[in-house]
């Protein structure tokens, strides 16, 4: 139920998991069990949100393997919240709101972010329909725009998350860095939905989400958030058999959300990371400029 490409830290020698009514000599057996550091508060929030229909919002560390550079650490700060009876329209007025208040209070000027759909900026740039392209299409684009490039694709084809690796390799090298100016970037395609809804953009059925981009760095990640615990569980599996394909760790379901968002409110949540935020309202170039440690 979570984006293959997300490293998640496991925790090792957390101890022995023992029954609520269970003492470890008695049941004459450690059992051990899968605990990771949080990728995101996400699931702990929608199962309050299922308790307590109300809006919240957290602000907290966030884990995820494998990410060091200027722009990415394993553990970083992220402010989420979730707004239940708002549609993702509603979403984005919020949050660039709060941006351009935010902007204002360190003397900075955050204009009104343009909002466009993910395919008419893949329409400009490449030429082509990213929700209707094959992947030999893909790859022969690639090889002509970004010569050596292909080399980062999975090396199989029948790979599921070939097209979106495809995809996401010309959208972060020949549009993201374009994005100056703040754009809301809105239809993303189905295969990078996670957790939000499918929606019918322009004839096309794209995921319900969005994402801020300002100065070229991505912001925001907002979704309206998906409830079908069937689907859920689709996604969920697809993840694992890319997992599978790729040689990573595969990731067991989490049924306490899945139970929890059957009773969910309609809702949109984002997720916003608050260190490349402060980097860029405070002009600096690097996480590691904002960053205690």
């Amino acid at each position: 139920m979570t984006d293959p490409h997300i490293a998640h830290i496991k925790l090792d020698n957390f101890g022995p998991v023992v029954s609520k009514n269970t003492s470890i000599a008695a049941s004459g057996s450690q059992k051990k069990t899968e605990l990771f550091l949080q990728s995101s508060p996400e699931a702990a929030m929608k199962r309050l949100l299922a308790d307590d229909a109300r809006a919240m919002y957290q602000i907290c560390p966030a884990f995820r393997g494998g990410e060091s550079g200027r722009l990415h650490r394993s553990e970083f700060t992220m402010l989420e919240w979730y707004q239940p009876g708002f549609e993702l329209d509603q979403l984005m007025r919020e949050v660039s709101d709060l941006l351009v208040e935010l902007a204002t209070n360190f003397g900075q000027e955050f204009e009104r972010p343009i909002t466009i759909t993910y395919a008419d900026l893949f329409k400009q740039r490449f030429g082509i329909n990213p929700h209707q392209a094959s992947f030999g299409q893909l790859l022969t684009l690639i090889n002509k725009e970004y010569p050596g490039f292909s080399s980062h694709l999975p090396d199989r084809e029948t790979d599921e998350g070939v097209i979106d690796d495809a995809l996401d390799l010309l959208f972060s090298i020949g549009i993201q860095p374009q994005l100056q100016q703040p754009h809301l970037v809105l239809g993303f395609p189905q295969g990078q939905a996670a957790l939000a809804r499918l929606a019918l953009i322009d004839g096309d059925q794209v995921a319900n989400r969005f994402e801020l981009y300002w100065q070229g760095i991505e912001l925001a990640n907002g979704y309206d958030e998906l409830t079908d615990t069937d689907i859920l569980h689709s996604r969920g599996a697809r993840d694992n058999r890319i997992r599978n394909l790729r040689g990573l760790p595969e990731m067991a379901v989490n049924e306490h959300l899945l139970q929890a968002m059957q009773i969910m409110p309609d809702c949109a949540g984002v997720a916003i990371g608050l260190d490349r935020l402060l980097m860029l309202l405070g002009n600096k170039s690097s996480l590691g400029e904002v960053l205690s440690f």
